[in-house]
Formats: C-alpha cells, structure tokens, sequence
C-alpha cells in the first residue's frame, strides 16, 4: 500500500524559452527542487499568470489552470522557504572548507546564467552535469539576461536550471 502525503500548495515561477509562468501547483513535496525533480513529465498549475519575455509591455495572460511539460522549463526560482535556507546552509558550510564554490557562465538558450555551483570536494562540476540524477540543478548568487532582450534581466539569490537544456557551462567565471 502507497502513503500519500497530503496535497498542499506550492508556487511556482518558471522559465520557457519565452514566458514566465507562475502558479500554485497541489503537491506533497515541500520545495520546488523536488516537485521538479519528480518523475512526472508535467506540471499542473492553478491560479496561472503568464508573461511574455519578448514582449515584457504586453498584459500578462491570467487562467485558471494551466499544464506545462517539465521538459519545456529552463529554469525556475524557488520561492519555497526550506529550499532558500537549505542553499544558505550550503553556502554557510562552504566557507567552513567543506564545499567548492564553483562561479560559473551558463548558456541556458535564450539566457545567460551567472552563478555558484556548490560541489562537495568529492565531486567535480562534470559529475554534478552528467552522473547526478537530478534534472534540475541549484545555481546561487544569479544574475540572468534574456538574450532576444539584453535589457530584460533579473537577480535571484537561488535559481534551479534543467540541466538538459544547458548549452554550454564555463567554470571559474568572475
């Protein structure tokens, strides 16, 4: 017999190649890594505004319900407390010797990541990007330009990116 943990509501912002999606999906899992990180291909949203990144002056779209393929997701921020503080402590344990804080330059498509990786002294960058079973990978300290539109860019203190959608990934950037 399968325990289900009850559904409560989790927000989500996520980044397509052009839009911004946020909502409320129903889960068990407590942080956006691990909704992301589920085996299920999509995503079923409530409550859903989206943004057209090309055209940041037109009006958001607003709609009840939305579902959008896990695959079609370059990155997405976590706005869940646990996760944020969870990526804190890391970063706090890195300063201690115990983590390798990586900076890296990511081309994600249509953005340009600038972050830290954090790996443990055991693993190297390729590892984190091949053998890790993880699709979606937490980057901190990010600053992300959309590409079709320089001016477009944003801050976050923690991002995860879908690894497979990583065009290419320099490591020891400034």
């Amino acid at each position: 017999m399968e325990i289900q943990l009850p559904a409560h509501q989790l927000h989500m912002e996520l980044f397509t190649a052009f839009y911004r999606v946020q909502g409320v999906v129903k889960t068990g899992a407590y942080r956006t890594n691990g909704v992301l990180n589920a085996a299920d291909s999509h995503l079923l949203l409530d409550n859903v505004v989206t943004s057209n990144l090309l055209r940041p002056q037109d009006a958001s779209v607003s709609s009840r319900y939305s579902r959008i393929a896990k695959d079609a997701v370059v990155l997405a921020v976590p706005n869940d407390e646990p996760e944020t503080e969870r990526l804190l402590r890391a970063a706090k344990v890195y300063s201690r010797g115990e983590l390798l804080q990586q900076r890296v330059l990511i081309a994600l498509g249509n953005f340009e990541v600038s972050g830290n990786l954090h790996l443990s002294p055991t693993h190297e960058l390729e590892n984190l990007l091949i053998d890790r079973p993880e699709l979606f990978i937490g980057v901190t300290d990010v600053s992300i330009m959309f590409l079709p539109n320089p001016t477009l860019k944003f801050t976050a203190d923690t991002v995860l990116i879908n690894k497979e959608r990583v065009d290419f990934i320099c490591a020891g950037t400034p």
